[in-house]
């Protein structure tokens, strides 16, 4: 028998050909999609009536309009910071740069008065300055003893101010403004 003998099928014994098989998949029924099945849209929310849109309204406006009172209640006018400097004319044989006290101000007030004549800032005269050569008066010794003093929340938009020692305006130096923000106060006392 050949090759080609062992191959060939009797012609009566003929199978019918068969179909390859296939993965089986369920039908679904018609209508519904297994496995993409969407949710139901849920309901749309209610409208607001006119009525209640306009309390929201009224309330968010009272809301804003309480927060900016307090807001400009709170601010408050505007400050600044001052450099300041007193020079008390002082007698004796000190160099300058030494360290010096002058009475009576040591431990003293020194106040900035407003252009209405108001207390709008002070600071306390420390115990201890340095001696300087003020005026030349006492050459190689000095003649002047410097205290520097910060004053702080000035009260600051006047045109005008006046600084002094203690608490009286009689015996201030006037200021501008201006020139009161931008270089300090330097009084002198005693001379």
């Amino acid at each position: 028998m050949t090759q080609l003998d062992r191959t060939t099928p009797d012609v009566g014994n003929v199978p019918a050909p068969r179909r390859p098989l296939e993965p089986w998949t369920p039908t679904p029924p018609s209508g519904i999609r297994w496995l993409d099945a969407e949710p139901p849209a849920p309901p749309a929310p209610p409208r607001p009536s006119r009525r209640r849109v306009a309390w929201l309204v009224l309330a968010v406006v009272a809301l804003l309009g309480v927060l900016g009172a307090a807001a400009v209640l709170t601010t408050g006018p505007r400050t600044m910071t001052v450099q300041g400097i007193v020079v008390v004319a002082v007698s004796g044989a000190t160099l300058p740069g030494a360290p010096c006290t002058a009475q009576p101000v040591s431990g003293w007030s020194v106040s900035i008065f407003g252009a209405d004549g108001t207390v709008v800032g002070s600071a306390t005269v420390p115990r201890t300055g340095y001696a300087v050569d003020r005026w030349a008066t006492s050459s190689p010794f000095a003649d002047a003893c410097r205290f520097d003093v910060l004053f702080t929340d000035v009260r600051a938009g006047d045109p005008t101010y006046r600084v002094g020692v203690g608490r009286s305006i009689a015996d201030s130096q006037p200021f501008s403004g201006d020139e009161l923000e931008r270089t300090g106060a330097t009084i002198t006392y005693g001379r």
